[in-house]
């Protein structure tokens, strides 16, 4: 996910390209205005996804988790990989 930046003026003449290029290869492009980043064309589909983790981490219940987990994290309790994933698997190694 390439992020570019350039100037309104070269973007004027690039839109439908970027346009296209953020939707395809989900490339980013911050616009600026007189030296200082004033927008960003990104695809749609990663619009998205900023929304919904937006929407996630304001939630009062995920808030709450978070911070319980904080707690416990500085209390010295936590939990190994084994006790949350299972046991650890020998998988075969792809070549």
């Amino acid at each position: 996910m390439p992020t570019y930046t350039m100037p309104t003026t070269k973007a004027r003449g690039r839109f439908l390209s970027m346009v296209r290029d953020a939707g395809e290869a989900f490339s980013r492009y911050v616009i600026t205005y007189r030296g200082r980043p004033e927008a960003v064309v990104m695809g749609y589909e990663e619009f998205e996804g900023w929304l919904e983790t937006m929407e996630i981490v304001s939630s009062p219940v995920w808030k709450r988790a978070l911070a319980a987990a904080k707690r416990e994290d500085k209390a010295g309790r936590r939990l190994g990989y084994e006790s949350v994933i299972g046991k650890k698997q020998n998988l075969p190694r792809l070549r």
